[in-house]
């Protein structure tokens, strides 16, 4: 396969993302997961970080909040518009949270309540169960 991809007539790389682990959630279906971690903010889920990036989460403190990128794995198709918050005016899903995107990134900010060895406990959960987790950022502000 070749890895440049053509976009508007110019040459693109292909990009490839390889989780670094995977959230543990009581959620189970798209229905049930909260559209933000707002709605139930005490609820508590897990991130299990692969073993090999476990030394990565060094300085990682509990009561510190962290903005999680992940992928929406379980989205059949792309929406370039959607109601806001499933029941509002439509908008451009570039204006939105929604997980129909040409390219399934979300992100989280979410609060870690403690960390055991490589696993991540937090808060702020908005994610289904076994979604797979691409980076973890500082959040500053």
């Amino acid at each position: 396969m070749d890895p440049w991809l053509k976009l508007g007539g110019e040459k693109m790389k292909e990009l490839i993302c390889k989780p670094i682990g995977y959230i543990q959630s009581p959620y189970q279906t798209r229905e049930t997961t909260p559209k933000s971690g707002d709605e139930y903010p005490d609820q508590e889920a897990v991130m299990e970080i692969s073993e090999e990036y476990a030394e990565a989460m060094a300085d990682m403190e509990a009561g510190k909040k962290y903005e999680v990128l992940f992928w929406f794995d379980k989205v059949p198709d792309v929406k370039l518009k959607v109601p806001f918050r499933g029941v509002g005016p439509m908008m451009g899903i570039f204006s939105t949270h929604a997980p129909y995107r040409p390219n399934p990134i979300g992100a989280s900010v979410v609060t870690v309540t403690k960390i055991e060895g490589h696993r991540i406990y937090f808060t702020g959960v908005d994610m289904m169960d076994g979604t797979p987790v691409l980076d973890i950022k500082p959040f500053d502000f």
